[in-house]
């Protein structure tokens, strides 16, 4: 009998002291973390091409922060012994045969993850989802590397006059011949390094900012696209370096003026490209854009049809349709990855008091 509960201790004690020792938290770190990242991730993809369709289809394009996500784990575990000495029912039955021993183990483990949403409905984010982006900060991207091409097709409406592509009232019109060439030749110029921005600052500590043109002592070829860049801008020929101004005309021939988009106007113009069911057209669900609607390859490409793609790299489901971007359009992805990031800026500023949904997401 001795040897037999001694054993028995033996295991309640190695039981409860493995479970005691080990650590639960540090292992959810590796087992929670990317799969928290990669859903986070692929909601806002999910949200922002929602908003792209909602406003080809003239809907109200609505933002949902996810400000705190709380994991919280518990294991529990119960272990219950109890014993007693039964009437023999063999008069033959040894002391140990008698007694009985029952050992109840019980354990639960709980992941109780709380996640926040907050509406970003605040005065300080629709003043920067609705004011122009400051043409500053749309060089500043180019300096960081983003391509002159995307970069002024999707947040410039002009520069020094030369018009963009874009909708108005409910209308496609094409961008000029001479924007198209003057956002080649900067990416060219770009990727050779001659075009750049600089950052000076006045007397009374203001800065400004300044984009320099490099086309001396360079390839004859790009030197003379720089050249017709120039007078396509109406530029002086003389000058490397011009002011940058927010506006749609220059004042003088050393200022390029810049007249870039908001982000819900950027969103607008994404909308533009979205491929729209031709009975949604036909019902007017979906406004028709006139006869540029189909103006060949753009800055997005999101397809629809009556199913769900197989293997999308984001797909949303709208008006009973699903709209999606292929996995292998390079182009629509860039795009989509760089509306994100201006998402982002525009969701700066000051924190105001604003509802908060909590999900206990048992």
């Amino acid at each position: 009998m001795n040897t037999q509960v001694r054993a028995l201790t033996l295991v309640v004690l190695i039981l409860l002291g493995s479970s005691g020792c080990r650590h639960l938290g540090p292992r959810t770190i590796t087992a929670d973390r990317l799969p928290y990242n990669e859903a986070v991730a692929s909601s806002w993809k999910e949200q922002t091409l929602l908003n792209i369709v909602k406003l080809r289809y003239t809907d109200t394009p609505f933002f949902l922060e996810i400000p705190q996500i709380t994991s919280g784990y518990q294991l529990l575990g119960t272990v219950t012994t109890n014993g007693g000495i039964s009437p023999p029912t063999n008069p033959m039955a040894s002391f140990a045969q008698q007694l009985g021993i029952n050992l109840n183990l019980q354990g639960a483990y709980q992941d109780r993850p709380t996640i926040s949403y907050q509406p970003q409905t605040g005065s300080q984010f629709i003043r920067n989802l609705t004011a122009p982006i400051n043409p500053g900060s749309v060089l500043y991207l180019l300096q960081s590397g983003y391509p002159a091409d995307l970069v002024f097709d999707l947040t410039v409406d002009s520069i020094n006059g030369v018009k963009n592509r874009s909708v108005s009232g409910g209308q496609l019109r094409a961008a000029d011949p001479e924007f198209t060439r003057v956002v080649q030749t900067l990416r060219k110029a770009q990727i050779a390094g001659h075009v750049g921005v600089r950052v000076t600052v006045d007397k009374d500590k203001k800065e400004s900012v300044a984009f320099f043109i490099q086309d001396k002592n360079i390839a004859p070829e790009l030197a003379r696209e720089l050249a017709e860049v120039r007078k396509l801008l109406r530029l002086d020929p003389d000058q490397s370096t011009f002011r940058v101004v927010f506006g749609a005309v220059p004042a003088n021939a050393n200022e390029i003026a810049i007249l870039s988009r908001s982000v819900i106007r950027i969103l607008s113009e994404l909308a533009t490209f979205v491929e729209v069911p031709a009975d949604h057209l036909a019902t007017g669900i979906a406004p028709s854009l006139g006869e540029s609607e189909d103006s060949g390859p753009g800055l997005l490409r999101v397809l629809s049809g009556p199913k769900k793609p197989c293997d999308p790299f984001v797909a949303i489901c709208y008006e009973h349709r699903w709209f999606w971007i292929e996995k292998n359009d390079f182009r629509s992805k860039r795009t989509l990855g760089y509306m994100l990031i201006l998402l982002a800026l525009a969701d700066t500023g000051t924190k105001e008091n604003l509802p908060i949904v909590t999900i206990q997401a048992n």
